[in-house]
């Protein structure tokens, strides 16, 4: 595998750690404040903090920043150890990210398989569900249908909602029930979060946190669903001894993608006793629930951001002890390779790099991408008559058999503007003898077809006056 896809890999890793750090560390901080918010009956507030964790676990902001701590310092260049790690733990993930998609994938053939034989409703149970859509101001028409592969009603299809029934009767007052039900999970868009919380448990399969997080997330929603409901319905003992009703005459059954008016006793119990809970509370005013959220958002961000910085700390250690700098500093001298001089070079992509410049006795280590057909070079610094610079350097495409020997080139640039250089596709090993007092640049040259990585050192070695 090349550094090239090591570096791609060690990015996507960074940033799912870090989304998933940054999500756990929410959830965590949302468990006691959701029992604070449960008593000032405050429901929505509560799932709407859910749902930011939930778009946390996909947003990389983290990841953002350490994108341009990476142009500052070594991050993201990888080492002999780096690398067998990144390639380990590439398999290791993709291996669980592959079964947990298998198992959602034949939970949802599952769910399109029980609506194969489905049909459209009576039209008095179309007319009831217009009925229903209006009272809760849902503009788009929902299609429901009936089956006999399924236990209980439910909607499912985020793009497309449609309702479900099973093949049975119903009384007005059940329909409207369950009807204004499963409406309300479209206007929350509930079935667009549930897809997000299977796609979060198939991307950080490896979070403890993940299944907690997914359940609070089903819960909280459909406890939301029946708050707003009852505003709609009025009466919290029909309407739940209606879902009781309908619960009693089949057993629960789990459907993914999709939002189901019962699940199983234990969540009816939750919901039933949090849903009466709510109604008795006014909930925070809009502006101190805003004050509230704000608040949370902050505290988080300070806690994940000193997680960050540790993360950040700890690959740079990892990168240091690891590095193939040590490595190079404990061989010996370079052999001198087959010297080469032009007078410029015809390549039109030229780039000015910004890293420091040797000084006296002073080593400069670089981690320098040259893209395709590229040239960079680096400032000019002062080379006195009889001094040398010398260079050891790796190239990332060693084992690419399509790279040939003159491809890449590392040298110097005198004040005459000749250029004196090496080439080789492996390593790069050579000191250049100033003859003439001056500034002077170090260069690289990537004649390659592709973006490679050229890293080790290169210093002023200053002849004893």
């Amino acid at each position: 595998m090349s550094w090239e896809t090591i570096e791609v890999l060690i990015r996507v890793f960074t940033g799912i750690f870090l989304c998933s750090a940054t999500g756990s560390v929410l959830f965590l901080y949302w468990k006691p404040v959701s029992k604070y918010l449960e008593k000032k009956g405050d429901a929505k507030l509560n799932y709407a903090i859910l749902k930011v964790i939930i778009c946390a676990f996909f947003i990389p902001v983290l990841s953002v920043i350490f994108e341009d701590l990476s142009h500052k310092s070594w991050l993201f260049s990888s080492t002999a150890v780096i690398r067998n790690i990144t390639e380990i733990t590439g398999v290791i993930w993709l291996a669980g990210a592959a079964a947990s998609g298998c198992f959602y994938f034949l939970k949802y053939r599952r769910l399109r398989k029980s609506l194969e034989n489905s049909c459209i409703c009576s039209r008095q149970t179309q007319k009831i569900a217009d009925e229903c859509r209006k009272k809760l101001c849902v503009r788009r028409k929902i299609t429901v249908y009936q089956s006999y592969q399924v236990p209980v009603p439910f909607i499912c299809g985020v793009i497309s909602p449609e309702i479900i029934l099973p093949e049975e009767r119903y009384t007005k007052q059940e329909l409207e029930i369950i009807l204004l039900h499963e409406m309300e999970h479209y206007k929350q868009r509930d079935i667009f979060w549930k897809l997000m919380c299977n796609v979060l448990a198939c991307v950080h399969w490896f979070n403890p946190l993940k299944k907690q997080i997914c359940s609070q997330v089903e819960d909280w929603s459909e406890v939301s669903c029946d708050v707003h409901v009852l505003k709609v319905f009025g009466s919290l003992k029909q309407y739940f001894s209606t879902i009781i009703s309908i619960a009693a005459r089949k057993s629960g059954y789990r459907q993914y993608l999709a939002s189901a008016l019962y699940e199983n006793s234990r969540g009816l119990e939750l919901r039933m006793r949090r849903t009466a809970s709510i109604r008795k509370m006014k909930g925070f005013p809009w502006k101190s629930a805003q004050i509230f959220f704000i608040c949370f958002c902050t505290l988080g961000a300070a806690t994940i951001s000193a997680i960050s910085y540790g993360y950040y700390r700890g690959y740079i250690y990892l990168e240091d002890k690891t590095s193939s700098k040590t490595i190079l500093k404990e061989m010996d001298a370079p052999k001198l390779m087959k010297e080469k001089q032009r007078k410029g070079t015809s390549l039109s992509k030229q780039r000015m790099m910004e890293d420091e410049v040797p000084g006296k006795e002073k080593d400069i280590w670089i981690d320098w991408w040259p893209k395709a057909n590229e040239f960079l070079m680096s400032k000019k610094f002062q080379a006195e008559k009889g001094d040398r610079i010398q260079m050891m350097l790796l190239c990332s495409e060693n084992d690419n058999p399509n790279v040939n020997n003159n491809e890449i080139l590392a040298g110097v640039i005198t004040p005459d503007g000749t250029q004196k250089f090496v080439c080789d596709k492996d390593k790069l090993q050579h000191s250049f003898l100033i003859k003439e007092s001056g500034e002077y640049q170090f260069f690289v040259e990537n004649q390659t077809t592709k973006k490679i990585q050229l890293a080790g050192d290169y210093e002023l070695i200053t002849k004893k006056r």
